[in-house]
């Protein structure tokens, strides 16, 4: 497993005992032998079915220190298994000159959202956005998804704007 930012002191909360989330490169993530299954899964859910991950650009960001992973294992025998991720981007905003962080993606398999992963990696983004000295996280979910349905319930989020979509060139968001 490659670990990238050794130096980030995040304190990931335990919430159930055989998960286990660690700060990863995404390139750990994508080598994992459960990562295509996960990503598709993930792909199906955000309504983006034919979703490519750019591995370029997403190294291109972890060397330039403005994104950061994290993965949620599963204590099995032999192999911890890979059941959730989270990306956090982090950056400058240009006319006030302030951190701020956003959840690029963050998904846990359905069949191990009960073991308390998806919490575990919610707090693993705002542990890092803190540290990180952010202002704040922002999370765009889609309506009804798990995330916006842990996102509703969490503390200290707070609904303060609509995203409202678009879609061009004949796309439609995964629906036909």
């Amino acid at each position: 497993m490659t670990v990238i930012n050794e130096h980030l002191d995040v304190a990931v909360p335990v919430i159930a005992s055989e998960v286990e989330v660690q700060p990863v490169s995404f390139r750990a993530i994508l080598d994992d032998p459960a990562a295509p299954a996960l990503l598709r899964a993930y792909a199906e859910e955000c309504l983006v079915p034919d979703a490519e991950p750019q591995i370029a650009i997403y190294e291109s960001m972890e060397k330039a220190n403005v994104i950061q992973c994290f993965a949620a294992y599963y204590d099995r025998p032999g192999t911890p298994l890979l059941i959730g991720f989270v990306s956090i981007l982090r950056t400058i905003v240009p006319h006030d000159g302030h951190h701020i962080a956003a959840i690029e993606s963050l998904f846990v398999d359905p069949a191990y959202r009960s073991t308390g992963a998806f919490l575990m990696l919610a707090a693993a983004a705002e542990q890092f956005a803190t540290v990180s000295g952010c202002r704040c996280l922002l999370a765009s979910a889609r309506i009804g998804s798990a995330l916006d349905v842990v996102l509703s319930r969490r503390t200290g989020y707070e609904k303060t704007h609509n995203q409202h979509t678009h879609w061009l060139n004949g796309f439609k968001g995964g629906r036909a």
